[in-house]
């Protein structure tokens, strides 16, 4: 049966806005975090209030390059086995891509201008939020449709977990854990806009988690934003912290949210 040219468009334009949401956001934080002496004094004041830590536990401390290759492998087999080939090579090859991707955007491309502190290392995308969160993609796109859901909430609680921990320990700033998590949703939404799209079903835990993800997300961000301004007011560098925290927290559910859409409009041949 053939799929009419209105809805398929329509689907389309949905995973479009995923991608242009995610773009927004990466280049927001670059530039608002980045390229903004206001914004490096506002996560200066985040990094005064961590504690930083070389030895942070789970499930920071899992990341490896071994433990990176057995996940995606693991997964792109069980992509294959649920929806085909397509589905493998999408859930292997999007996170190595960004993954080398974030490494070389730090390094090489994007550049950190010296506006409070003199030659302060450039730290973004995050590579370990951009490894988690391409990882939690690939698990959402790998799974059987009736685990998607609850793959994207674990997935969304492991991302606020990790960027808790990264600004907590020190090692990193918000608008790099931002920046890592749009080059994973840009990716995803990036490679299904060049495949085929289904109609998602009408599952009642998929609604509930896809709707709980975005209001989640979004109040707390609202609730994010009002306490930077408070602590930014105050002076209190643990309040800017909590704040960054819970911005990042917002944005890891946003995430898990555009991950969830995506794979249940990607086409899958074997229908998972």
């Amino acid at each position: 049966m053939s799929i009419p040219i209105a809805s398929t468009a329509h689907r389309r334009l949905r995973v479009l806005w995923i991608l242009l949401f995610w773009l927004i956001i990466g280049a927001g934080a670059y530039i608002l975090g980045v390229l903004s002496s206001t914004g490096q004094a506002v996560e200066d004041h985040v990094l005064q209030g961590s504690d930083f830590n070389t030895h942070p536990p789970a499930p920071l401390s899992l990341v490896s390059p071994f433990a990176i290759a057995v996940a995606l492998v693991g997964l792109g087999l069980i992509a294959l086995w649920v929806h085909g080939i397509a589905r493998a090579l999408t859930v292997t090859l999007v996170p190595a891509v960004a993954i080398v991707a974030s490494q070389l955007l730090k390094s090489e491309v994007l550049g950190r201008p010296d506006f409070l502190t003199l030659a302060a290392e450039n730290t973004f995308p995050s590579g370990h939020m951009t490894v988690f969160a391409t990882v939690v993609g690939a698990a959402v796109f790998a799974l059987p449709r009736r685990l998607q859901a609850l793959g994207a909430v674990g997935g969304a609680v492991l991302l606020s977990i990790v960027s808790w921990q990264l600004l907590g320990y020190g090692w990193h700033r918000p608008s790099d854990v931002l920046g890592a998590l749009a080059l994973a949703g840009a990716g995803f939404a990036a490679v299904t806009m060049l495949t085929p799209l289904q109609r998602p079903p009408s599952v009642w835990l998929l609604r509930t988690a896809s709707i709980a993800l975005v209001i989640g997300g979004w109040l707390t961000v609202g609730v994010a934003i009002v306490l930077t301004v408070i602590a930014w007011q105050s002076g209190n560098t643990d309040m800017m912290l909590n704040a960054g925290q819970l911005g990042c927290v917002a944005l890891s559910l946003l995430a898990a949210h555009s991950l969830l859409r995506l794979a249940v409009l990607a086409y899958s041949p074997k229908g998972g």
